[in-house]
């Protein structure tokens, strides 16, 4: 029975993990799509992000494939599309800690059922505020840094009532992001799961 076991976890633990063949061109679409909703996002009023979605889907199917969706998301939005300065370049460490929580989650569960989406929304959003808040104190004290992401106004307002940049920077992060990356792994996940069913089998790279 023990083996059995052991069978069925590497079976579902391969469900996650296309061969190199899938991962690359799926990699290299994802980013173009969380290009285009970044893009469409600017006529969004609401404070979200909605520029991880498709790098989280990209993480369902390899970390290869992740790290590509965001390597070349946040390459492509800094030196072309926003043309933001060289060190804009440090937010990727967001992008890709989503893919590694995605990945060790995945490596450690050997499957993902819908509780475990819950968890995933809480673990990478925390996680994400604490490094984006940290990304940004020291951006704030090396650069300049001014705040100018979906949080702007109540860092403003947090820090001008005498509130560190730091506790300003994580305090509205956190609902944000929880808000913003329900949505994200809810719509990844879904995608993920409408896709895998069009390629198969999923091979271990």
């Amino acid at each position: 029975m023990e083996n059995m076991t052991e069978n069925q976890r590497a079976s579902n633990l391969s469900q996650f993990t296309y061969s190199l063949k899938w991962q690359i061109p799926l990699g290299l679409i994802f980013a173009a799509l969380n290009i285009g909703v970044n893009y469409l996002q600017k006529f969004n009023p609401l404070p979200l992000y909605m520029d991880t979605i498709f790098t989280i889907t990209a993480s369902f199917f390899g970390g290869v494939c992740g790290a590509i969706s965001a390597l070349l998301y946040h390459i492509t939005t800094t030196f072309i599309y926003e043309k933001v300065p060289l060190w804009s370049l440090v937010w990727i460490i967001c992008s890709l800690t989503i893919v590694i929580i995605i990945r060790i989650y995945i490596k450690i569960r050997k499957k993902i059922e819908i509780p475990d989406l819950f968890l995933l929304v809480f673990l990478i959003s925390l996680i994400v505020s604490l490094e984006g808040a940290t990304i940004f104190t020291l951006l704030n004290v090396f650069t300049g840094y001014n705040e100018d992401s979906q949080v702007k106004f109540m860092y403003a307002l947090l820090s001008s009532n005498s509130i560190s940049a730091f506790i300003s920077a994580l305090l509205p992060r956190v609902p944000v992001n929880i808000l913003d990356k329900a949505i994200s792994v809810s719509i990844g996940w879904a995608c993920y799961k409408g896709i895998g069913k069009l390629i198969s089998p999923a091979k271990k790279a």
